[in-house]
């Protein structure tokens, strides 16, 4: 008899298959809309939250975004691109496949000059708070006590250890593919071409036109920007 697949990879499997007919309808639309665009700014993996002026990419429909699978490239001329920001999508991505292409499309579609702003959970931060109290660990995220352990708002669930918590972090129920320290995250970046890659701190960009980073996630979140030369 055979086994049945576990129902995560069912999900996944589910979930490719829309997002390759969505594809198979916006595959000419929207390079046709985008093509032609010059010093834009582009806002990707937004989910509910596009920002005002920018062009928002993402899987998930919603006003004001445009449906566009970022992991197959990005639907933009060669320099056409001022500055690129993404929060919590990065490390959504395989880092073979997927991660180390986009760093390269971002390279390829940004101007002389232009920023890209990348922001993930901080995974080296995590760490060094893990080996000692609750409170610390808890205070990142945020999550609050409850009688019957530690309740993350975020994702609805309740850890009575910190293990089980650091799984979440980590796994996200198998959406997150790798984690980043802040030298992690910066020597992928130089390793697609962007020589010059900084840490920053929640809301500090070399753009002062930078997309704005959510105040929810900036207790959890490391932050690195680099410059097209």
């Amino acid at each position: 008899m055979a086994k049945a697949l576990p129902v995560y990879l069912v999900d996944q499997v589910a979930s490719e298959i829309r997002l390759a007919t969505r594809r198979a309808f916006t595959a000419r639309s929207v390079p046709r809309k985008m093509s032609s665009l010059k010093a834009v700014r582009v806002n990707i993996g937004c989910g509910k939250n596009p920002v005002t002026e920018w062009i928002n990419l993402d899987v998930i429909p919603h006003p004001g975004v445009y449906f566009w699978d970022c992991r197959s490239g990005l639907p933009f001329s060669d320099g056409a691109v001022a500055a690129i920001y993404s929060e919590h999508f990065f490390e959504h991505l395989d880092l073979k496949s997927e991660a180390r292409p986009f760093l390269r499309e971002c390279l390829r579609c940004l101007q002389p000059g232009g920023v890209l702003r990348i922001v993930v959970p901080d995974a080296g931060a995590y760490l060094r708070a893990y080996s000692g109290p609750w409170e610390p660990l808890a205070n990142m995220r945020p999550l609050y006590c409850t009688d019957s352990g530690w309740c993350d708002p975020w994702l609805g669930q309740v850890y009575q250890t910190k293990m089980q918590f650091m799984n979440a972090i980590f796994r996200q129920g198998y959406e997150h593919r790798y984690a980043y320290d802040a030298e992690t995250l910066l020597l992928v970046m130089r390793e697609a071409g962007f020589a010059d890659g900084v840490v920053q701190q929640f809301g500090v960009s070399i753009d002062p036109k930078m997309a704005p980073d959510s105040n929810e996630r900036g207790t959890e979140s490391l932050y690195a920007e680099a410059v097209k030369r």
